[in-house]
């Protein structure tokens, strides 16, 4: 792939299945390199790596580039500040970059390897986009259920508003989603236990 340019429209990142194939075919397990034919798909005809581009890309997949510790370091490396990302989102990234300027900095912060992954479409949910539509479905389905209330004997649970609904999902793999009312912070109670149990 190092010497064939894809060129791609403005938009989101689209691949048909042999192309999905053949990329997923050709990444690299290079720890220190990003993959030259996942690269081309967002170099233009100038050379130049274009870094929104990549990073809607990056979302698209599920992954969070200015949350996720992975990725972080990469973003502070493209940020337009030399003293590092001051607007944890894409106003504080260059738009674009030389494809040796964007090679260096993936192989200084150290995230080819999971770059790789994220570009590929390889992490534990392949297709994210149809998972997150199931996801939004569910959540638009069961929004109008308003059988059954909250438990009275633990003060905690019986003062929570019922109507609060919401899903988060994070994958082993750190894809994220969230919709609803995921913000709002409350008592785990006995749920607990599982997590717990995985982080011993």
């Amino acid at each position: 792939f190092p010497d064939i340019k894809f060129v791609l429209p403005d938009s989101d990142v689209t691949t048909d299945h042999v192309l999905e194939g053949m990329f997923r075919r050709s990444v690299t397990t290079d720890k220190d390199d990003i993959n030259a034919g996942l690269l081309n798909l967002f170099v233009d005809d100038q050379d130049q790596v274009q870094v929104h581009r990549l990073i809607a890309q990056v979302k698209k997949n599920g992954i969070r580039p200015f949350t996720d510790v992975r990725v972080l370091e990469l973003m502070n490396l493209l940020s337009i500040d030399p003293a590092g990302l001051s607007i944890p989102s894409e106003i504080g990234v260059k738009k674009t970059v030389s494809v040796d300027e964007f090679r260096q900095a993936t192989k200084q912060s150290g995230c080819c390897e999971f770059l790789n992954q994220v570009l590929s479409s390889t992490l534990t949910i392949p297709d994210w986009e149809s998972f997150t539509a199931q996801i939004k479905k569910i959540y638009h389905d069961l929004k109008s259920v308003k059988g059954g209330k909250n438990a009275q004997y633990i003060p905690q649970l019986a003062r929570v508003n019922p109507n609060y609904w919401g899903i988060s999902v994070c994958t082993v793999d750190g894809q994220r989603f969230s919709i609803g009312d995921t913000e709002i912070p409350f008592c785990i109670q006995s749920c607990s236990k599982a997590l717990t149990y995985a982080i011993n």
